[in-house]
């Protein structure tokens, strides 16, 4: 019987971190309004899959970053550009680089079903 885990240590660390933060981003998005909350109902089925190894969880990982980069930027957009409104760029940001980083998409491209 095959084993489910909700995170897989031996994967490279940029899956192990981006599948924490696809966690974190998915359960703040939950709360921040209803255009980020279907994109974090995305991002928790996407690190379980991760974390099981397959390869529409990381592709859909990926899709839901990007997404929420994108909303997040025309949010910073209408509201102009200061230090505080840029702070919400962060996780999305580093969560996108982590799971296209290289590291993370040879791991996927070779390891996932």
């Amino acid at each position: 019987m095959e084993a489910r885990r909700w995170l897989n240590r031996y994967q490279p660390q940029t899956l192990v971190t981006g599948t924490v933060l696809l966690y974190i981003e998915g359960l703040f998005n939950l709360i921040r309004g209803t255009e980020l909350m279907f994109i974090g109902l995305l991002m928790f089925p996407a690190a379980y899959a991760i974390a099981n190894d397959k390869r529409w969880g990381w592709r859909l990982g990926v899709g839901a970053a990007a997404v929420a980069v994108v909303i997040r930027l025309t949010s910073v957009l209408s509201y102009g550009f200061s230090p505080t409104v840029l702070l919400i760029l962060v996780f999305p940001v580093a969560l996108l680089a982590l799971l296209v980083h290289p590291i993370s998409r040879e791991y996927q491209r070779i390891w996932f079903s």
